[in-house]
């Protein structure tokens, strides 16, 4: 028998090492190459393009006007007496017939981060560390105490005697007499009362009284609307997490609310920027205004309305008040 050539078997185990190796690399480099023609078709890419386009269906208001306000910054908005417009920025309050003719405004030093007024014509503002309060004539009435440096005062509501003050910075809500004092907290986690606490990633915390006297907070890192009773007793909550119309999206949403006088909810959204009505079950019944509407980026969407469905959104990029009214009857 022939002995086995010693050489020709290490040439050929060579000769399999190196197309093997030259192989790898060879079909490596079309993967690599066919993956990057087709990195575009990835079905897991992040494309939120789709969640911008709204149903025509569910589209049932129309812009009727726009009023530019001559501020370099806008911050908040309500409605005073007569449906007069009320806008706060540039360390001012100004004042509008509901046709944007300007009636008169108010220096205040500061610009306020959120504007309320209570029904008896008294004008509230948070003014980041504290409240101040104007009467219908523009004069000072009362500077509330400090809530310290790390409070954020992003909105205010009132009720008959109580005032209700949403502290983004401390995550709380305060309950305060007329006269500034502050009677309790809301919203403060209490696993004894069921209560998750408030996860508040940035500077937009809402509230809202319902036709019923309940007190609604905005739980936006929760994506929920929660219900309490004056006295801070939680009641229940609605929303949900969601990119498709009908829920909440991004971190933190909706960053503001408006309730009708018929307990429905209007509010408004930041990343997918829209604003939507939902009934009082929080079930979403008509949009308002959809992200096509909006500038790229736009947020802090500010929201008021009228007795008569009229909605009134501020629009911090283009420095308007914008308004929406029903196509049909009422919201």
């Amino acid at each position: 028998m022939k002995k086995p050539n010693k050489k020709n078997n290490r040439m050929l185990i060579w000769v399999v090492i190196v197309v093997s190796v030259f192989g790898n690399i060879y079909f490596g480099y079309r993967a690599i190459s066919e993956n990057r023609r087709t990195v575009s078709e990835n079905p897991f890419e992040y494309n939120i393009e789709s969640y911008k386009i709204v149903d025509p269906e569910l589209l049932h208001y129309t812009e009727t006007n726009m009023i530019p306000i001559c501020f370099e910054e806008v911050s908040g908005i309500a409605l005073g007496t007569g449906d007069n417009i009320i806008v706060t920025g540039d360390e001012s309050v100004m004042i509008m017939k509901p046709d944007g003719e300007a009636l008169s405004t108010i220096p205040t030093g500061e610009t306020a981060i959120c504007i309320h007024a209570a029904d008896n014509g008294n004008i509230y503002l948070g003014m980041t560390d504290h409240i101040e309060v104007y009467g219908p004539d523009g004069t000072q009435k009362a500077a509330w105490e400090s809530r310290g440096e790390n409070a954020m005062i992003t909105s205010i509501v009132s009720s008959g005697d109580f005032v209700f003050a949403a502290d983004a910075g401390n995550r709380i809500v305060l309950k305060y007499d007329t006269a500034g004092n502050e009677l309790i907290r809301i919203a403060e986690k209490d696993n004894s009362k069921d209560i998750p606490g408030c996860i508040i990633p940035g500077r937009f915390f809402d509230l809202g009284i319902d036709p019923d006297g309940f007190l609604w907070v905005v739980n936006p890192g929760r994506h929920s609307i929660e219900n309490y009773t004056f006295d801070g007793d939680l009641r229940t909550s609605w929303g949900t997490y969601s990119m498709d119309i009908e829920g909440f999206c991004g971190c933190c949403n909706p960053s503001h609310i408006v309730i009708a006088d018929d307990g429905k909810f209007i509010t408004s959204e930041k990343g997918i920027p829209r604003v939507k009505v939902y009934n009082r079950l929080g079930n979403l019944e008509s949009v308002v205004a959809g992200p096509a509407q909006f500038i790229e980026g736009t947020e802090g969407l500010d929201l008021a309305r009228s007795a008569d469905g009229t909605i009134y959104v501020l629009d911090p990029m283009k420095k308007a008040v914008r308004i929406f009214e029903k196509m049909d009857q009422g919201v």
